[in-house]
């Protein structure tokens, strides 16, 4: 098969583990399917990690190699004038990804298109291009729907009865109110890109119309209605890099704990660092391994207290076996770790999307929540987890993880569209 004869896949991502990660993994093992030739278009700074998978690449703003991130990394927790701030920002860069990206695609004459749902400028290209175009969305909650709990309100928990479905319209209604709010403030730059808010079907028009993957379980989602191209096709929770951590000392202890924030969340490590080491003096026969999230920092390790090491990047794929339990923030890719190789976690959602995968795990039994603010809360909480000796829940998940087959389900949703293109 010759170049020419082989569809083109530009896959478009922003540089960011909980974006990029679960990409790559849906798509290695595509790579062995001679059908395809496949490009990632992300950030400079995930460039080696994309070409070290055997990906091709196209770097953006490769002037600026670390501009997406310095927007996404804050120092302070981000409320609304900190979200704004975040948006006017993103939209200042939203022209020139435009550019590079229809410069890349137009000198790939690329077929089709994956784009993670909040890479904005890829959907806009396509549509100029006609170039048919999937979304995946690891947050799949994430999607406004016309019923059930909506999100992103602080972590609501989906309760029967007719006050509850009075909360939830007027909680939708909310989001819809405070998005629509965003966007009139950046409507000027929206319509000279031909952006808009919702579709004629009332739906968000940032997603493909054609597909949206959502790469999570269904099992652990609250009962709602998702668009009609909207597909389950599994969780994608693999890290990448090959580095095992040697865990120090853990034969002196009774059992270890993983504590992580993920890769963001800058402005929370101080404070759980310092947190940490009160909440370990409770627990002297339990090792905490705290993980700061800096892969620059893979090799950086230092004992901070007498059962606490922290280290400065710990790969939760390749070490996530080496833990009994995982205290973390909520993020997609640590909780979808914690199902797959069963671990317990004790869950204190920061920003975003963490207080809804916070109750989203309490509800199925797979993990505790709590305030992260109120150490002593903490603490008993984390005493209730060690107690708690069976999970049925978390090893029927866990079975039924493995059940999902998403590198299958990508490829047939590929030739999917590229029969309708070709009709």
């Amino acid at each position: 098969m010759t170049a020419s004869e082989k569809i083109r896949i530009d896959v478009i991502a922003v540089p960011f583990s909980g974006h990029l990660y679960p990409l790559l993994e849906v798509m290695t093992p595509l790579l062995q399917n001679e059908r395809y030739s496949i490009r990632f278009i992300t950030g400079v700074q995930k460039i080696e990690t994309v070409e070290a998978l055997g990906f091709g690449s196209y770097p953006l703003f490769p002037e600026h190699p670390t501009i997406m991130e310095d927007i996404a990394n804050t120092e302070t927790q981000a409320k609304l004038t900190e979200m704004y701030q975040q948006l006017r920002q993103n939209v200042t860069l939203i022209p020139k990804a435009v550019q590079q990206i229809e410069n890349a695609l137009i000198e790939n004459q690329t077929d089709i298109v994956i784009a993670d749902f909040i890479a904005v400028p890829a959907g806009v290209v396509c549509e100029r291009l006609a170039i048919p175009w999937i979304t995946t969305i690891p947050t799949p909650f994430a999607l406004e729907t016309k019923d059930g709990t909506p999100s992103y309100i602080g972590g609501w928990r989906s309760k029967r009865g007719i006050p509850y479905h009075l909360r939830d319209f007027l909680g939708r209604r909310l989001v819809r109110t405070v998005k629509k709010g965003f966007f009139f403030l950046i409507r000027k730059e929206a319509a000279a890109l031909g952006i808009t808010l919702y579709n004629d079907k009332g739906e968000e028009a940032i997603y493909s119309p054609m597909s949206i993957l959502g790469m999570g379980m269904e099992e652990l989602e609250f009962s709602r209605t998702f668009p009609k191209q909207f597909k389950w096709i599994g969780p994608c929770c693999h890290s990448p890099e090959k580095k095992e951590i040697v865990i120090l000392d853990k034969t002196a202890f009774r059992q270890t704990i993983l504590v992580t924030l993920g890769t963001h969340l800058l402005w929370g490590k101080t404070a759980m660092k310092k947190q940490l080491l009160e909440i370990a003096a409770h627990f002297p026969e339990y090792l905490f391994i705290l993980s700061l999230g800096d892969n620059k920092r893979a090799d950086e390790h230092e004992k901070i207290g007498e059962n606490v090491y922290q280290y400065g990047y710990i790969p939760y794929s390749k070490n996530m076996a080496q833990f009994d339990y995982v205290i973390h923030h909520g993020g997609a890719g640590i909780l979808y770790n914690c199902i797959k190789y069963q671990k317990p976690a004790l869950i204190l959602p920061h920003d975003y999307d963490q207080f809804d995968y916070a109750v989203r795990a309490e509800h199925a039994g797979i993990a505790m929540t709590t305030k992260k603010k109120k150490t002593t809360q903490v603490i008993g909480k984390l005493q209730e987890l060690l107690q708690k000796s069976e999970w049925p829940e978390l090893e029927r998940l866990s079975k039924q993880f493995s059940t999902y087959k998403p590198s299958q389900a990508i490829d047939e949703e590929i030739q999917r569209l590229m029969k309708m293109v070709r009709k």
